[in-house]
């Protein structure tokens, strides 16, 4: 064979394994090169679940205002419950939150969380006139409810990247209104609604 087609024999043969590396390099690791970064493709998945939840516990209450006069303000310090819900299983409900005290219903501001199960749900009541606290009677003893929405606000475990929104309804009895006692009593709740789940 002549020395100038052993040369072309050997570019050609040079030329083919270069190319056969490079194929092989970009089946073993399928990353796109947009300048000089690259990007790990990801298929971001969606699941609906509809929640629901019932909840039993205690709430504490605080009458806010001038001292010996009728409170003003109501502040939830602690509620605390123990009940089940979609995906928790047996969970328990926290909560915090308050509402004025001037009228018979008055519109509620508030946070809480249900976890259980490794599991966590987040939310935040939306305050508006569809989130409200009505009792029964002007005097006390009276009876509470309380109905309202809220938005979800984060999630962990099974609930890791969640949105949505919970509709909520309960009931609890208030003995005195008159600022400066607190008091304790029982109460029960129920949660309910869509949620998405990206992972």
């Amino acid at each position: 064979m002549r020395k100038d087609s052993r040369l072309i024999v050997a570019i050609v043969l040079s030329s083919a394994l270069a190319f056969s590396a490079v194929e092989s390099a970009g089946a073993a690791q399928p990353v796109r090169s947009v300048g000089h970064v690259a990007v790990q493709a990801r298929v971001l998945k969606v699941k609906k679940v509809t929640f629901s939840g019932s909840y039993k516990g205690s709430i504490a209450l605080l009458m806010v205002g001038a001292s010996g006069q009728s409170a003003t303000s109501v502040k939830v310090t602690s509620l605390v419950g123990k009940g089940t819900g979609t995906y928790l299983g047996s969970s328990t409900l926290r909560a915090t939150g308050s509402a004025p005290a001037s009228n018979q219903c008055d519109e509620l501001t508030g946070l809480g969380s249900i976890t259980g199960s490794g599991s966590k749900l987040t939310f935040k009541v939306v305050t508006s006139s569809k989130s409200q606290g009505c009792a029964s009677s002007t005097a006390t003893p009276t009876s509470v409810s309380v109905n309202g929405v809220a938005t979800v606000t984060g999630g962990s475990g099974k609930y890791k990247g969640v949105s949505g929104t919970l509709t909520f309804k309960g009931s609890f009895s208030v003995a005195s209104n008159t600022a400066g006692s607190s008091e304790s009593d029982s109460f029960s709740a129920t949660l309910k609604g869509p949620l998405t789940i990206k992972y």
